[in-house]
């Protein structure tokens, strides 16, 4: 298994075609299907289902994809950072961030990094933290801002601001952000979270579970934008940071109260992986990032956002 290879298999399961393959490739179709032949020749499986609209990959391609473009991310990695003699930051970086700070952080980190960086290409993955921490191990990113304090065996994680969780209502709702609310005033209120396993989820159960009172569940939404405009519509209420609600304060469409229970704070970490080199290129962003965030919260734009890092 070489690169060559490697490159022609990822070439096809885009293209589907092997002549188009070829053509980006910028070299001679029989030279690629015998790529693809030696490929599968020595792994002794079919990667490709062959017939009249394309090829496909079979299972075991798709297994195989995602392994090679990781490995031909890595390789071109090191290639440009062993190259890059003048010290010019170059190549591609995939950033994980969660979905409540996509609004807040995404165009400023952009607009940094490319002032700083003009030769780096920026990435910017948006999901709950639990599929940014997978898609991190796996190296489908490099860098991301997750919920968590502690470092495991596969990310290194540094807590950088910490966020008190309140009650999200609608406009006409008696809330106010001046009346901290006890979790069994919280409780007579349907709410609508996340389901299980999201980490935001676990947190209000445990927290819940801990003062013996009943979660109400009004209905169960893993999409940020439906939930905040379920709530807008009335249909109940929900448990999220002050950040996730920027533009809907602004808008005066939903009513907020504090909770006042210890157990409902959150804390947002820069998390790297630890089982990897981290390139000259990521660590350097990695600061960015933390710089962003930094001023974020000074300037009051991360609302509700504690500083907690070093």
């Amino acid at each position: 298994m070489d690169i060559k290879q490697l490159r022609s298999f990822v070439t096809i399961s885009e293209t589907k075609n092997i002549t188009k393959a070829a053509a980006l490739l910028n070299i001679v179709q029989p030279a690629v299907s015998r790529q693809i032949h030696l490929l599968e020749e020595e792994l002794g499986i079919e990667l490709f289902e062959r017939g009249r609209h394309g090829m496909h990959l079979t299972h075991e391609g798709k297994v195989l994809e995602g392994y090679a473009r990781r490995a031909l991310k890595e390789i071109e990695a090191a290639k440009i950072e062993l190259t890059s003699s003048d010290g010019t930051l170059k190549g591609t970086i995939n950033i994980g961030i969660l979905a409540s700070l996509s609004e807040l952080l995404s165009v400023s980190l952009m607009r940094v990094i490319k002032k700083k960086y003009p030769e780096v290409n920026i990435k910017i993955t948006v999901g709950y933290s639990g599929h940014l921490k997978e898609w991190l191990e796996s190296g489908d990113i490099d860098v991301a801002l997750i919920y968590g304090s502690v470092s495991s065996k596969f990310l290194d994680v540094q807590p950088i601001v910490r966020e008190q969780l309140w009650l999200i209502g609608p406009h006409d709702s008696d809330l106010s952000h001046h009346q901290p609310l006890s979790l069994e005033e919280v409780s007579v209120h349907p709410l609508i979270l996340p389901y299980a396993p999201h980490r935001l989820r676990t947190l209000i159960e445990q927290g819940f579970n801990q003062e013996s009172c009943t979660l109400t569940i009004g209905a169960e939404i893993n999409d940020l934008a439906v939930q905040k405009q379920l709530v807008k519509e009335g249909f109940g209420y929900t448990i999220l940071p002050l950040v996730a609600m920027k533009n809907d304060l602004q808008q005066n469409s939903v009513k907020v109260a504090p909770i006042n229970h210890p157990f409902f704070t959150r804390d947002i970490a820069l998390a790297l992986p630890n089982t990897r080199h981290i390139s000259k290129l990521v660590h350097t962003i990695a600061q960015d990032i933390i710089y962003c965030s930094k001023v974020a919260v000074e300037v009051k734009a991360w609302l509700g956002g504690e500083w907690i890092g070093k």
